[in-house]
C-alpha cells in the first residue's frame, strides 16, 4: 500500500512540474523559454542601436552595450526600445550624435 501511495504521489508532481513547464515555456514569449533562447543566441561583444519614433515626431536612440542586452529587453517588453524600436546602424546613429553605450539620446 505504501508503494502505491508513493507511486500515486510520485505521478501527481510531476503531473504539476509539467502543466508548470509548460506555462513557463509558452507565455507568448515573456517566459522563461525566450529568456534561455535569446541568451544562447545573442552576441555579448557586438553593441545595437535601436531607434523609436517620439510622439514630437522626433527619432529617439538608445546605444545597447551587447546584442543580448537589446534581445533580452525585447523578450521582456518593458520599454518602447524593446518594444516596437528598429535596430539601425551604430556608427550612423548613436556615435555620430554622441549617445554614449547603455544611454538615451535624439538621433
Amino acid at each position: 500500500m505504501k508503494i502505491f501511495a508513493l507511486l500515486v504521489s510520485i505521478l501527481l508532481i510531476l503531473s504539476l512540474a509539467s502543466q508548470l513547464e509548460s506555462r513557463l515555456l509558452l507565455t507568448n514569449g515573456k517566459g522563461f523559454f525566450c529568456l534561455w533562447s535569446t541568451k544562447r543566441t545573442c552576441s555579448k561583444t557586438s553593441p545595437r542601436c535601436i531607434r523609436v519614433l517620439t510622439a514630437a515626431g522626433t527619432y529617439s536612440c538608445k546605444y545597447y552595450r551587447s546584442d543580448c542586452q537589446y534581445l533580452l529587453d525585447s523578450c521582456k517588453g518593458k520599454t518602447v526600445f524593446g518594444l516596437i524600436g528598429t535596430s539601425v546602424d551604430v556608427q550612423t546613429n548613436c556615435v555620430t550624435n554622441g549617445i554614449n553605450l547603455g544611454e538615451t539620446g535624439t538621433c
